[in-house]
């Protein structure tokens, strides 16, 4: 135990100091040849990666000189020097010292260009201006008036040199779509069947211009203003086309700029013809039209690879995009604006679509005069004119022989269903057996041909018998008013709903009583524009008494007149419709020998109230001395 004891004691205090171990480590003379050889490599790949960035940013990322605020920090800061004052800079380094501190026209509107001379200088600046304006610039230039449209159009179908390969490269930074040479758009369809991270731009002026100027490469910046410019361009024509005078002939551009560069710039094109809307809906659909096809297949082909045969395959697309493509749902759309009813009714009868057929009939009894007649026009022209050559399809039989068969129902053959099914309906009376199968050289065969024609024209009659009846019976119950001013107000209903009237002198009496009830109750005012209504109904029928009718109009007002000058005006006017008139002539002479009694009276009243104003100063002054000699008395 006491060994125990010391071997323990001796221990600890063996291990209570510090240690005193001590590790050396030689190095070879490979492992000095490898370190050196490992800091090499390393000092290499630095340089190296420097070097790469510097040729990107060269290449690829260069900032431009009017953007030197976004310029990326230099990797080394170099050392200070002393202050030097520079030594006429040249213009490009001026414009670079200038660019930070210069206010420039970034984030402030700019007027809209309304002169040729003022766009070209616009368009020049966004062709050579600084980066940081392009977005005020294309902005003002979008919003360019219609009157500057000619230019606008110019400058929309210009040429363009570069190749399409580049602003494909462009656009694709943003994710524009442009057709390869067989039209169709690559990221559309791989968006469309589910490809991931695929980047589609629906706005190509809006993300043109929050483009980064750092992600346009130096050769490409020239293509990018260009697209910019063109995107603009398409802009303004959207809105332009919003006018009713100019709606036909933006359509007609913007569908010669779908094709323009290889169909550079179709997509967006697109959207510039749907931004338009309804209106463009009567010229799409005239330029719909596509040319005949020969029956040599090579020259089939040859046409439809023609920009005329692909253009109106285009026009028609759009309308599908638009969601117009069915006739019914596009007459619905314009329903509330029967100017443009009238105007694509009228187109469908241009074009002629076998499903535009039934539609029509819907409107050839419209209630107001234009849309009826551009719907009957219409629909006539469907039934009238040479029958259409129906498409035909080979047929092979069971037993090897073969045959040919209509491959699908004409234009004619449609309206003749839909005029035959709207008489079954409403007047069957007036319907005839059906005769397309009769045979061609058989002698009732002309008659059949002219079947849908002859229905047309006897369900026209039909609706017009119709609302004459409904015409009289609603005037001959304002005749029955013992109100004059319902009745009248009946009429002048009935000839806004139908300016054309058939009745229309029936209703002269009327409008004569209430004139004459007016005119002697003090009212000239209304009794004149009764006598003119009155006119214009027997302008057409009973000329004579029309003028006599505005003479009593014009005397009418000629008692109204404030002026001498005015009563002989309107007097005179009245003695060139009745010469023959011997009172109105003396009333002209009279008139003509009299003084100017207003402006006499004037000058009298003016001259009694300057007396008057003297006198009264003279007896203010008189009492005024009078007071002051009275005071100095006293």
């Amino acid at each position: 135990m006491p060994r125990r004891a010391l071997l323990l004691s001796t221990l600890v205090a063996a291990c209570a100091g510090e240690p005193q171990v001590e590790v050396l480590t030689r190095s070879s003379a490979d492992t000095l040849q490898a370190q050196a050889w490992a800091d090499r490599f390393e000092l290499w790949f630095a340089q190296a990666a420097a070097l790469a960035d510097g040729e990107l940013d060269a290449a690829v990322a260069e900032l431009p000189l009017d953007e030197p605020e976004l310029a990326r920090a230099p990797k080394r800061k170099p050392k200070a020097g002393p202050p030097r004052e520079p030594e006429g800079a040249g213009p490009e380094e001026q414009e670079l010292s200038d660019r930070v501190d210069a206010p420039g026209i970034e984030g402030q509107p700019v007027a809209p260009p309304t002169t040729a001379d003022e766009l070209a200088r616009v368009i020049a600046a966004l062709r050579d201006g600084p980066h940081r304006d392009l977005g005020p610039l294309a902005r003002a230039l979008a919003a360019a008036p219609p009157s500057l449209w000619p230019e606008l159009r110019a400058q929309l179908l210009a040429p363009r040199t570069a190749r399409k390969a580049d602003y494909k490269a462009m656009l694709s930074v943003i994710g524009g779509d442009v057709p390869n040479r067989y039209g169709h758009f690559e990221l559309a369809w791989k968006k469309a069947h589910g490809h991931h991270g695929v980047k589609l731009s629906e706005d190509w002026f809006t993300d043109l211009l929050a483009l980064p100027s750092r992600q346009v490469s130096k050769v490409l910046r020239p293509i990018y203003r260009d697209c910019v410019i063109q995107a603009a361009l398409l802009r303004a024509a959207a809105t332009i086309g919003a006018e009713p005078a100019h709606t036909d002939d933006v359509v007609e551009a913007l569908l010669a700029a779908a094709y323009l560069h290889e169909s550079t710039f179709r997509d967006e094109v697109g959207r510039a013809i749907r931004r338009l809307g309804d209106p463009a809906l009567p010229g799409l659909l005239r330029r719909s039209i596509r040319p005949p096809l020969p029956a040599d297949e090579g020259e089939a082909q040859v046409v439809k690879d023609s920009v005329a045969y692909r253009t109106a395959e285009y026009a028609g697309y759009q309308i599908d995009r638009m969601d117009r493509a069915h006739p019914r749902k596009a007459l619905q759309a314009v329903s509330d604006d029967p100017a443009r009813l009238a105007e694509l009714i009228a187109a469908y009868g241009v074009v002629r679509p076998g499903d535009a057929a039934g539609p029509l009939l819907d409107f050839v009894d419209a209630a107001i005069p234009p849309v009826r007649e551009a719907a009957r026009e219409a629909f006539l022209a469907y039934v009238t004119g040479p029958a259409p050559r129906a498409e035909r399809k080979l047929l092979r039989f069971v037993g090897g022989g073969t045959g040919e068969s209509a491959a699908q129902l004409t234009y004619r053959d449609l309206a003749r269903i839909a005029i035959m099914s709207r008489i079954a309906s409403h007047h069957p009376d007036l319907a005839e057996p059906d005769c397309r199968s009769a045979p061609k050289d058989s002698v009732i065969a002309e008659a059949c041909e002219g079947q849908p024609e002859r229905l047309a024209r006897a369900y026209f009659q039909r609706l017009d018998d119709g609302r004459r009846q409904r015409e009289r019976a609603e005037i001959a119950a304002a005749l029955r008013e013992p109100d004059r001013a319902a009745a009248i107000a009946i009429l002048d209903r009935l000839l806004a709903d139908d300016p054309g009237l058939s009745a229309r002198a029936e209703l002269v009496p009327t409008y004569e009583q209430a004139a004459a009830e007016a005119a002697a109750a003090g009212d000239l005012a209304l009794g004149a524009r009764l006598w003119r209504k009155s006119a214009a109904l027997l302008e057409d029928v009973e000329p004579g008494r029309a003028d006599a009718l505005r003479v009593r109009a014009l005397l009418a007002e000629a008692d109204l007149a404030g002026t001498e000058e005015g009563r002989r005006m309107l007097l005179a006017t009245a003695a060139e419709l009745a010469p023959e008139d011997p009172e109105l002539q003396a009333r002209l002479t009279a008139s003509v020998e009299r003084p100017e009694t207003a402006a006499t009276e004037i000058r009298t009243r003016l001259a009694y109230g300057t007396g008057l104003a003297v006198g009264g100063l003279s007896l203010l002054l008189g009492l005024g001395g009078l007071f002051n000699r009275s005071r100095a008395r006293a």
